[in-house]
């Protein structure tokens, strides 16, 4: 497989480069369930009239 790797070093190194991706994907699995939940307690409507009227204001502040 790698020719110029030891041939007894070999499975450790598939076995950390594992190891090392499998932990990649907890983390970003991790980072995706908190970016889920934060969506999740969002409200549209309140956000939706929060926007509103900082652009009503900043209109206003132009004129």
């Amino acid at each position: 497989m790698f020719d110029f790797i030891p041939e007894s070093l070999q499975p450790v190194l598939i076995i950390v480069i594992l190891a090392v991706l499998f932990f990649a994907v907890m983390a970003n699995n991790r980072k995706n369930q908190s970016k889920l939940r934060e969506h999740k307690k969002r409200n549209f409507r309140a956000d939706y009239q929060r926007r509103k009227a900082e652009r009503k204001q900043s209109r206003e502040d132009q004129s």
